[in-house]
């Protein structure tokens, strides 16, 4: 078996499952290196994989560990470690909720509002979907926030609303 091993998003090397154990023993490898070997669901961390011991090799102290990785061949994927990215919809979920909920001045910041809390709901899918992608947080304070705004809204409309329309119906019955 062949074993990919990256730390901090770059290629260490490619390892046979003696050497990554003969490399965890003299220290040049850690537990905690991403490793992903063909048939594996994705990146994880070096740990994780079968027949991987963190039992120091019985080698005497005096041989010198060759750090030299078996070279990858054309058959082999090239080695990236994926970073977490945030959920773009995420951020655009608080940015539009929080102008909802700021706006009072104008309706296009209801339809802010309203944007913000289906950009969080979107997001939030993606998220699910995705466990590279992160953001939940923000979606969550996007869709909170949102939903306040809307509220706010509907209560500010109903209430000057409502006044105006009695007030109307008050001048109308004065007039008679």
């Amino acid at each position: 078996m062949q074993i990919h091993v990256a730390r901090d998003g770059k290629e260490l090397g490619v390892y046979s499952l003696e050497e990554v154990n003969r490399q965890l023993a003299a220290g040049t490898l850690r537990l905690t290196d991403q490793a992903w070997y063909e048939g594996a669901a994705g990146w994880a961390a070096l740990s994780t994989v079968p027949g991987v011991s963190a039992v120091p090799a019985s080698a005497p102290a005096t041989t010198p560990v060759s750090p030299a990785p078996v070279p990858a061949t054309a058959t082999t994927p090239a080695v990236f470690v994926p970073q977490r990215k945030t959920e773009q919809l995420a951020v655009l979920s608080l940015i539009f909720s929080i102008l909802g909920l700021c706006g009072f001045c104008c309706g296009l910041f209801l339809v802010a509002a309203i944007g913000g809390i289906v950009c969080g709901h979107v997001a939030l899918s993606r998220i699910k979907t995705n466990p590279e992608l992160e953001g939940h947080g923000l979606a969550m304070a996007g869709l909170v926030i949102g939903y306040v705004a809307v509220a706010s809204w509907l209560v500010w409309i109903l209430r000057f609303g409502g006044l105006a329309v009695l007030q109307g119906i008050t001048e109308s019955m004065t007039k008679h």
